[in-house]
């Protein structure tokens, strides 16, 4: 093996290492949103519905 091929595949390890974390958080951050209630229109009171003119 060649003199650098060791630390080209430890940098290999850790970028796909750090790719997979990041997309596992990603996909965490993803399900957690997506478990959460939806807010509908009706749900969230207009800027302007207790102002009077």
């Amino acid at each position: 093996m060649d003199k650098y091929s060791v630390y080209v595949i430890v940098v290999y390890v850790v970028t796909l290492v750090l790719l997979g974390a990041y997309l596992g958080w990603l996909w965490l951050r993803l399900r957690a949103s997506t478990d959460e209630p939806e807010l509908s229109a009706e749900a969230v009171p207009s800027r302007n519905a207790g102002q009077r003119r």
